[in-house]
């Protein structure tokens, strides 16, 4: 009795979200022009909220140079060590969740390119928490292919910079400290692109992540040590709202989809959970007035083409939606 009336209510709670579909999306902003979003940058340092709403707005080319221009204005505001830590690190933080594939590459590396190494050592950490393997429920097999990607698109864009060598080992950090395998650090170290920055990173990344000890890759980059004190810092980022900033790079990958049993007890219906982030639309219904969509049309590497659709939810927030029938 108590799985029929499981059951009926899943149901019914996904027909509404059908039912309401077009509505739903609907909401979803118009794209912004550069003219219009340049023009946010510097509001987007100061509210998180509204870096975050305009991160939805831009078109996926715009994106990398939208967190360049933020992680800059970020460098340059006018406060104390403590303060501009906790500015880059929810930047960082927020420009990256704002973004997916090939462009949440691009936006890592502007990151680790445009984040002052002295500050580097706080925001690694930050991020790191973020980028765990196992927070994001990721594989060993699809954290070494992300962090491979990621890797490859910052030793690109560290080649541009002051400090390439120093920047792409703050770069394996963030992914080294939450990986599952420890052979992935070495693997990564040997992605470098010549002989004299592997021995570097090598020789770096020990003391850095096994006693947080950044003394050497900061006098590589002939910057100080900035005293942050971490109290304050967990203050202002705060710790209740950790993204899983990699998951979704794998999140239409291996859905599974559970089978029971519907209201009239004789039909066996199959049902999947999918983040509401990237529900785009179920059925033959149309999304925002579009044209017609199937259930997981989009690409499942959530490429560079791919847009955020609304309803977003809150963090982890899904829904189940019935699958088509299959005979």
């Amino acid at each position: 009795m108590m799985k029929r009336m499981t059951s009926s209510l899943c149901a019914a709670a996904t027909m509404a979200l059908l039912a309401t579909g077009s509505g739903l999306f609907a909401q979803e902003s118009t794209t912004l022009t550069r003219a219009q979003w340049l023009k946010k940058v510097g509001a987007s340092v100061s509210s998180d909220a509204v870096l975050r709403e305009t991160m939805t707005s831009l078109a996926p080319a715009d994106k990398a140079e939208f967190a360049q221009r933020v992680i800059k204005a970020a460098t340059r505001l006018p406060v104390g060590p403590d303060e501009k830590s906790a500015a880059l690190v929810k930047s960082a933080v927020a420009c990256i969740a704002g973004a997916t594939g090939e462009v949440k590459q691009q936006v890592i590396a502007e990151v680790f390119a445009g984040v002052p190494v002295e500050f580097l050592p706080v925001v690694t950490e930050e991020l790191a928490k973020r980028f765990d393997q196992a927070y994001n429920k990721l594989s060993n097999e699809q954290y070494e292919k992300i962090a491979t990607d990621a890797l490859a698109a910052s030793v690109k864009r560290n080649a541009e910079t002051d400090a390439p060598s120093v920047r792409n080992a703050f770069t394996i950090l963030a992914f080294a400290r939450g990986a599952q395998d420890p052979a992935l650090q070495n693997k990564l170290i040997a992605q470098l692109p010549d002989e004299r920055m592997r021995n570097l990173a090598a020789s770096w990344l020990p003391p850095a992540l096994k006693e947080k000890k950044y003394d050497a890759l900061l006098a590589a980059a002939d910057v100080d040590d900035v005293d942050i004190r971490s109290e304050v810092l967990l203050r202002l980022v705060g710790h209740s709202n950790l993204d899983r900033l990699l998951a979704d790079l794998n999140a239409n990958l291996g859905v599974k989809p559970v089978e029971w049993v519907d209201e009239t007890g004789t039909n066996t219906v199959e049902t999947t959970w999918l983040p509401l982030s990237q529900v785009r639309a179920v059925g033959g219904f149309t999304v925002g007035g579009g044209s017609s969509m199937g259930l997981l049309d989009h690409a499942p590497d959530y490429g560079i083409n791919r847009v955020p659709f609304y309803p977003q939810g809150y963090q982890n927030q899904g829904t189940s939606v019935v699958l088509p029938r299959r005979d």
